[in-house]
């Protein structure tokens, strides 16, 4: 029993890094771009057509240049860093979230845009037998954060094509996209979970 909580003790000390899996990237570059090669290929002139490719051609080439521009500029770079001290998500915020200043974190339904990319790259993954990773509803790929303003006052969020946040009177809430990482949502988030209630406990008692 004290070997195991020796461990945990060592394994919560450590600080855990996340990034893009490069293998989900590639795949999505080549799925996004495989449906526009078909799109223009199908496309004949008629009224159906060009209302499909209104509707569906802005967000599939959204998403292929959000995928484009992870592959350029965050490519073997850590985007999440998890430790004693709080957690970073260079998404959203360069500075370090403290434990304490985190209320509560929980799985999020993902909003609407993020919706419809995932049933697009769902249905692609489906068709070509590839592994998405998440549910035909498109849900459990977003962490929310709820984190107390006054304590994360001054930490402005970064420009980001993937940020998203909502608040309340009492609580700002901050949404981790977890799609496309080396690590699923269920793992980051048990991580977070973990490492905030062990370390904000220990903040609470002044050890």
């Amino acid at each position: 029993m004290i070997v195991a909580e020796g461990k945990r003790r060592m394994f919560l000390s450590d600080i855990r890094e996340v990034g893009y899996s490069a293998r989900d990237t590639w795949l999505r570059i080549a799925l996004s771009t495989l449906v526009i090669v078909l799109g223009f290929w199908l496309f004949d002139g008629t009224l159906n057509s060009f209302f499909l490719s209104v509707l569906c051609g802005p967000p599939i080439a959204y998403y292929l240049f959000c995928n484009l521009y992870i592959l350029i500029f965050s490519s073997n770079k850590t985007i999440i860093a998890i430790g004693p001290n709080g957690f970073k998500d260079l998404r959203l915020m360069q500075e370090l979230i403290p434990w304490p200043a985190v209320a509560r974190i929980e799985a999020a339904a993902p909003t609407l845009a993020q919706r419809i990319l995932r049933t697009i790259y769902l249905v692609l993954g489906n068709l070509l037998s590839a592994s998405p990773g998440t549910d035909a509803e498109g849900t459990g790929d977003t962490i929310a954060v709820w984190c107390r303003p006054g304590s994360i006052q001054g930490r402005k969020p970064v420009f980001s094509l993937f940020h998203t946040a909502r608040a309340t009177n009492e609580l700002r809430q901050l949404r981790i996209e977890t799609s496309g990482l080396t690590v699923s949502t269920e793992r980051l988030l048990q991580l977070l979970q973990t490492y905030h209630s062990h370390h904000k406990a220990l903040s609470d008692t002044g050890v």
